[in-house]
């Protein structure tokens, strides 16, 4: 489990380090070619989202210290700086890529600063349950990209009543894959106790999240879904555990 330190890298912080960069240029890559083809923008926004928030839920916890996560964002840093001096309007192009319909690159750069740092403070605050910080991070990743994947192509099929734009069948979808991302973030850090003795819990938590999804507004949803999931889960979940490690 990674430590609140700056300290040596070893060997398994700079394998993960190689392979997280790689693969998230890999995914950057084929999200900026699927935009240049025409493809709409919400299919390789959310198969970055995906994709890389699956991988850093899974992951962080795995480092010796946070030498390792700092050395992996350095490592694709340069890689992005490397490719942006061949090409210097690549990071242009790619948050206009990741942008929504309707937004400015500037709507998606604070976007992605605000749930970067949502996700920081839940990793800090709730440092002492990776379980909580998985979820939080998979919550935006699976849940809330099901909404969209889900309510895009078959929104207002089944359902006709619509809420903020937003359609039933993706709420639905938001509301089975949250309790997918926190079955998934128990059973990925080692949860002891039986899933089913806290499904009522994990379907609460779930509809919780649903609820902020459907009342979010714009990019709020990067920053609400992580502390709310959080937040439910530590009440229903983990009550009395300390909020900040010690």
């Amino acid at each position: 489990m990674v430590d609140l330190y700056i300290g040596d890298l070893v060997p398994l912080d700079i394998l993960l380090a190689g392979v997280t960069a790689l693969i998230a240029s890999a995914v950057l890559t084929i999200a900026y070619y699927l935009s240049a083809r025409g493809t709409a923008k919400w299919k390789p926004r959310k198969l970055v989202h995906i994709t890389m928030g699956t991988i850093i839920a899974f992951t962080v916890f795995s480092y010796d210290n946070l030498s390792g996560p700092a050395f992996t964002a350095g490592l694709f840093l340069t890689i992005l700086m490397y490719a942006w001096a061949h090409k210097s309007e690549l990071v242009w192009e790619l948050l206009s890529a990741g942008s929504r319909e309707g937004e400015s690159r500037l709507n998606t750069f604070a976007s992605g600063f605000m749930g970067v740092a949502s996700f920081a403070l839940v990793f800090l605050v709730f440092f002492s349950r990776p379980e909580i910080f998985a979820a939080a991070i998979l919550a935006v990743s699976w849940g809330d990209a099901a909404g969209e994947i889900v309510g895009r192509p078959f929104g207002g099929k089944i359902f006709k009543k619509r809420f903020k734009n937003k359609s039933v069948e993706g709420s639905i979808a938001v509301l089975v894959l949250t309790m997918v991302s926190v079955i998934a973030s128990l059973i990925g850090h080692g949860f002891h106790l039986m899933i089913v003795a806290v499904l009522p819990q994990i379907v609460l938590v779930a509809i919780l999240v649903s609820i902020a999804e459907i009342l979010s507004i714009g990019w709020t949803d990067n920053f609400l879904i992580p502390w709310v999931t959080s937040i439910s889960m530590w009440l229903l979940l983990f009550p009395g555990i300390p909020l900040l490690p010690l």
